[in-house]
């Protein structure tokens, strides 16, 4: 659990009233990350949904290769994690996530957001089209051309 406040500045949040806020920070989690944490591996259990306060966030994939290229990098303010509030047969990751600098960020448990999509519908249409909008702004990015280098 955190105080609103922490909440209340976020951008990702910014849509969401007091009482909504009061709901989500009820089950979130302050959590701190040294340099170089994995917060999520792809392919595995995708069970916590995050948004970064602090620090930086490299999203990589493993070429087969064994190259790892990153996709992006997430500072304050952004979100990871999608994967975690997609309904499927199973939650898993789609890429990795790993703290770039010393982090912190607020963990959701998935199956516990998802309680609170399901008794607040508004604020769950609210969460989804924030996620859709910049699961939007990510895939133009990634499929916006590369010049050669």
């Amino acid at each position: 659990m955190v105080d609103k406040s922490i909440l209340r500045p976020v951008r990702f949040f910014e849509d969401l009233s007091d009482e909504m806020l009061e709901s989500i920070a009820g089950i979130a989690e302050l959590r701190m990350y040294d340099s170089d944490v994995y917060l999520n591996k792809r392919k595995r259990s995708a069970d916590y949904f995050y948004i970064i306060l602090e620090g930086e966030v490299g999203l990589q994939l493993e070429t087969l290769s064994g190259k790892i290229v990153r996709l992006e990098t997430i500072g304050a303010g952004g979100a990871i994690g999608f994967s975690s509030l997609v309904e499927s047969k199973k939650h898993e990751y789609l890429s990795d996530a790993k703290t770039l600098i010393p982090t912190k960020a607020i963990r959701f448990r998935n199956d516990e957001l998802q309680l609170l999509f399901y008794q607040n519908f508004q604020m769950g249409y609210l969460i989804m089209k924030k996620i859709a909008y910049i699961a939007r702004r990510r895939l133009v990015y990634r499929t916006y051309p590369i010049p050669k280098v």
